[in-house]
This record gives structure tokens, sequence and C-alpha cells, in this order.
């Protein structure tokens, strides 16, 4: 009889970053699961806790956005340099549900002064209350809106229009992008960088059995997240829900495409990567070890977020170039 085959190792952790979920594990935070809606929301974000105040930036003010039925959506854009001629379209993450431009605002401002570009940070609506499609919808009027309306935003003509997000806002700019390329005389992005994104509702990759728990975002959270996104699991096969399902992935722009090693989401993302690149996309994907889901809230704490972020901002600049 042969012998079971053995248990994979963990993965190595460094010595700060096991520290940290050690900490996590000891402060009692409950469960997403075990919440409604309104108490998730009443926790700070991983921002607000790890991330540190903003910085001080040139620019910031806030700009309003009409959505395509007709409601104003809110955003805020910032800038540094005296004279930037790159517009980013950012959407946060926080699983559809939590989240907002204030709370990523240390990041998005630090974002604007290590890119040398502007970024347009969006509070698209947020599910329960605006379930699917109102994000994908919204996400889509705010990246028409910076094709639109860039130069005014800068005061300068518009030479590159970059799409961006984390975790599900990185869902929702793939997803605008692809519509806005589909779209007949509008300029589409001519970038697009995806942060540990969100592309499928399947559940059921390696990476979601290793990092099912213990790594901060559970396999629950996503299911908890998920069923407040998109309750109809028959539903999560369209491609504007699950983008890892679209049959049109070559109409996207190149991609920065960054996951995180210790993610339950790390398959599902770089899987998307390999169907951009065999659709004929410029994807550059890059796994950044060592580092947990929400990673950019930890930049200002944990050594291997801080080199994940360093990355992303140098490969930002030497793609904008």
């Amino acid at each position: 009889m042969s012998s079971p085959s053995a248990t994979p190792s963990p993965p190595a952790i460094d010595p700060a970053t096991a520290d940290f979920l050690r900490r996590t594990r000891t402060r009692g935070r409950q469960p997403l699961s075990g919440l409604s809606v309104e108490q998730a929301r009443r926790f700070p974000s991983w921002f607000e806790l790890l991330f540190g105040p903003a910085p001080k930036v040139a620019t910031l003010r806030d700009v309003r956005i009409p959505s395509l039925d007709g409601t104003t959506l809110r955003a805020r854009l910032y800038a540094d340099d005296p004279a930037p001629d790159v517009l980013v379209v950012y959407f946060h993450g926080g699983g559809w549900v939590l989240g907002s431009v204030a709370a990523f605002e240390p990041y998005t401002a630090l974002l604007a002064q290590r890119t040398g570009t502007a970024v347009l940070s969006v509070d698209y609506r947020l599910a329960p209350e605006h379930p699917f499609p109102t994000p994908v919808d919204d996400a889509e009027a705010a990246l028409r809106f910076g094709a639109e309306h860039g130069q005014r935003l800068l005061g300068r003509p518009l030479r590159r229009l970059v799409v961006m997000g984390d975790s599900a806002g990185a869902t929702l700019a793939t997803v605008a992008a692809r519509r806005l390329a589909a779209t007949p005389g509008l300029r589409g992005a001519d970038l697009q960088v995806l942060v540990y994104p969100v592309t499928d509702a399947g559940f059921d990759t390696p990476s979601y059995r290793d990092f099912a728990d213990g790594y901060l975002l559970t396999a629950d959270d996503m299911r908890w997240f998920w069923n407040h996104y998109c309750a109809d699991a028959a539903r999560r096969l369209d491609p504007d829900v699950s983008p890892l399902r679209a049959d049109d992935l070559h109409v996207l722009p190149p991609t920065l495409l960054f996951s995180a090693e210790l993610d339950p989401l790390r398959d599902e993302g770089e899987r998307y990567a390999e169907r951009l690149r065999a659709a004929g996309v410029d994807c550059e994907m890059l796994r950044c070890p060592g580092v947990l889901h929400s990673f950019l809230a930890m930049a200002n704490t944990l050594p291997a977020a801080r080199e994940a972020f360093d990355r992303i901002c140098r490969r930002m600049r030497e793609r904008l170039a």
C-alpha cells in the first residue's frame, strides 16, 4: 500500500508578519461572518489602524461625477507633482461592502506623491444597499468621466489614463476598463493596475484552501462579501461579476497585476493574468512574497509590505515614463 502524500508545509512568514498575525488574533476582532453590515462598518479599516496620517499633497480637492443613473458620485483628486499629465482613476477595496475614499486617503495621497500622477479616488456606491451591478456601473461612469474630463481635471492635456484598484476595487477597475474598451468612440485606459484582485466566485483554488483561515482575510469573509454583493449564485457567472469568465479580454489595456503570496485570492488573480496573456494582452504579473491580503495598508508597518508597495510605485513610474 502506498504511503499517503505528505502534507504541504506552510509558507515561510517573516518574523514581523508572523508577529502581526499573532497580535491580530489576540485583539478579538470578530469574523465578518458573524457580523451585520452595520457592525462591520463600525470597525476601523486596516488603513485607519495601520497606515498612519496622509501626507500633505499640493492638490486635494473634491470632485463630483455623474453616475449612469443620474446620481452624483463623490470622488477626491490628489496630486503632488505641480503639473501631472497622468490621471489614475482609483477604486478602493473592501469587498464591495466596506471602505471609502476618506479611509483610503493616506494611501491614495501617498500613491500620487510616489508616482507623480494625479489620483482620482472614487466613492462608488456599496452593497448591500447597492448590490451588483451598481458598483460596476459607478466604476464605468467614473472611468468615462476621467477619460472625458481628464484634461480639465489636470489643467493640461491628458497623456495617459490609468485605471487602478485593490481587491474588490480591482474587480471594478478591470470590468470598467473592459466596458470602455468595447465602446466605440470613447478613450479607453492606457494601463490597468490590479492589486490582489477578486476575479472569480468559485472559492475552489488551492490558495483558497491553503489560506482559508489564519491569514487575515478568510474564505468565510469572502463568502460574506459575495453574499452581500451578488447573492444570486447563478448571476456570479456574469463576466461583469467574475471577470475571469469574460471572453473578450483581448480589448483590455496593458496590465500590471500584483498578487499577495499569503492570500486566498492569490490564485484567481494569477489565473486572470494568465488569461490576459493568452488573449494577447501585455500583462506583467508580480507575486509579492511574504505578504497578506490588504498589504497596502501595512506598507508603513511591515517590511515585506513596504517592499511590495515600493515595487508597485516603481513599476508604475517605469510604465508611465
